[in-house]
């Protein structure tokens, strides 16, 4: 569903520093929102994650700790993006794009390819600097590299040649590159629940957020800080997800990045009622579901869904564990009520590191 009241600021980032405004925003959304950044794709990664192999209610999990762990950058920003049953990862250097955005306040960084609009089979993009090549498959991005001039025919060849995915046969000559309007309803401007503070959720209504669909889940990882507590949590995660999974082969390379992060640290804050109570409207309105009613305590947030919901029950809890927010997600149904009753503890985050720790 397209807001448009809703949009916020939109400006374009390029690699050299420069700042462009692309769409100055509705007034709600310049007032509820914080602005979106779109990284110029040379600022930025991609890669898909397949997770086919893997236990259901393990993909979302095991596609986080891909984003942690196989990050190109020490101090890296990461977006996720449901492709099918698998997952585009989105990584950009936050020491490099932090300077740049110094002194705009919050600001929500997205990457430019996610501002366009979703293609089919193969394409090429012309950028405002450079050309990206795309795979697409039922309406997800599948592939996608990006280079500063034309694709000539050795660098289209070598772009198809590497892609595993050729249900549709790549033309034997570069595609004419396409100029592309900025897609207003499009993943990057995705209604995330965690730009959102208290009051104004009040003031626009919990039913209505519910009915925004959100595909796109942006990740602070914040990587300049991680400690081997977090290699320790990220390898019983990792023995989760292999322990789980039919076929460990699948999970290998989680498996052999985990020694990464041994000399970072990280320090997170308490999952707060409220961005656990965004993340639970966030899970349901992936699948078109309103709450009825949503309370949201300090350890444990109940969801109160219409009965129907039951049908999907399964699956709403394998998105409330995998989403990083929740544990010991328990459903009940209301039968004379005719309601779904989803209670799920809130995770804290690790506490806090002291100084010398």
């Amino acid at each position: 569903m397209r807001l448009d009241f809703l949009t916020p600021r939109i400006d374009r980032l390029r690699a050299d520093g420069a700042v462009e405004t692309v769409h100055s925003g509705a007034l709600l959304g310049r007032v509820f929102r914080r602005p979106v950044v779109l990284l110029a794709r040379d600022l930025c990664a991609f890669a898909l994650f397949e997770t086919a192999g893997l236990p259901k209610n393990r993909r979302r999990q095991a596609t986080r700790l891909y984003a942690r762990t196989a990050s190109p950058y020490v101090a890296g920003g990461a977006a996720l993006v449901k492709a099918g049953d698998d997952f585009g990862v989105w990584w950009w250097d936050l020491a490099r794009v932090a300077p740049m955005i110094a002194g705009r306040g919050a600001v929500s960084l997205r990457p430019e390819t996610l501002a366009q609009p979703a293609g089919r089979d193969w394409r090429i993009v012309k950028l405002g600097r450079g050309y990206e090549a795309q795979l697409w498959r039922d309406g997800a991005l599948r592939a996608s590299a990006w280079r500063p001039t034309k694709y000539d025919e050795a660098a289209w060849t070598a772009f198809a040649r590497t892609q595993r995915d050729t249900r549709v046969e790549p033309p034997r000559t570069a595609p004419p590159a396409e100029t592309l309007p900025i897609d207003l309803a499009g993943e990057a401007f995705s209604l995330a629940r965690a730009e959102i503070t208290r009051e104004q959720a009040i003031g626009l209504g919990l039913g209505g957020l519910a009915l925004v669909s959100t595909t796109v889940f942006a990740l602070v990882l914040g990587q300049t800080v991680q400690t081997d507590a977090e290699t320790g949590k990220v390898e019983t995660e990792i023995a989760e997800i292999q322990a789980a999974t039919p076929r460990q082969a699948d999970t290998m390379a989680l498996e052999g990045e985990r020694r990464r992060l041994a000399s970072f640290r990280e320090i997170e804050g308490r999952t707060s009622p409220l961005t656990a109570a965004g993340a639970a409207i966030g899970i349901v309105a992936i699948h078109d579901l309103t709450p009825l009613a949503l309370d949201a305590q300090e350890d444990v947030v109940t969801v109160t869904l219409p009965y129907d919901a039951v049908r999907i029950a399964d699956g709403l809890v394998a998105e409330f564990e995998g989403s990083g927010y929740f544990f010991d997600v328990q459903p009940r149904t209301d039968a004379a009520g005719q309601r779904l009753i989803i209670e799920a503890k809130v995770r804290e985050a690790a506490p806090p590191l002291s100084p010398g720790g």
